[in-house]
């Protein structure tokens, strides 16, 4: 018996870390919607952030032993995060949305002038905004215990939010999505 439950474990351990039509599924120990602040270690004693004024998602740094819990309060950065389907429904994927404000939906889309991709926020009463506002969540090995994810557009597959700056016509903060190979090459945010 103790050889069964251990290969269930096994099984179970292996296919909720398992990818099923290009898309990451999640752990079958985490349950959605989780709320996160999206930091990153860029400055030795301090983390950026992602956070919008509701219609532009912008990068900002807080210290380290500043309180997240009062972050979230100072700051519109947590999102409740929770799970979805594309619109053709092969995959699965997250909403990223306001918590604070549950009508502002973290999408990407291309920038003004078209040669770049930038992270929006959506102001609508809808439930499902479409693909556009939609990632594909890949979880990454852990930084300093702290879960950490890439997070890759639907609309834009291999494009990842990112640190990077946009181009030199945008504002230095803007958040952008970049390029890459895989997730392990993009950037790793900590879901705090």
């Amino acid at each position: 018996m103790k050889k069964l439950s251990f290969v269930i474990v096994a099984i179970l351990s292996i296919t909720a870390c398992s990818k099923k039509n290009g898309a990451v599924l999640p752990s079958l120990l985490e349950h959605y919607p989780q709320t996160w602040i999206l930091t990153y270690d860029e400055l030795p004693g301090k983390y950026t952030f992602l956070k919008t004024n509701g219609a532009v998602m912008y990068r900002d740094n807080v210290v380290t032993s500043y309180s997240m819990n009062q972050l979230a309060i100072d700051e519109q950065c947590e999102f409740e995060v929770n799970t979805s389907k594309t619109e053709d429904g092969s995959k699965v994927c997250f909403t990223l949305r306001l918590d604070k404000n549950k009508k502002i939906w973290l999408g990407a889309g291309k920038s003004s002038n078209g040669a770049e991709k930038h992270m929006y926020a959506l102001n609508t009463t809808s439930t499902d905004p479409g693909d556009g506002y939609k990632f594909f969540v890949h979880k990454m090995p852990d930084v300093k215990g702290v879960k950490t994810v890439a997070l890759e557009s639907v609309t834009y597959p291999g494009y990842y939010i990112s640190i990077s700056s946009p181009g030199s016509q945008f504002a230095q903060n803007l958040v952008t999505l970049q390029q890459a190979s895989s997730p392990e090459k993009a950037t790793g945010w900590q879901c705090r």
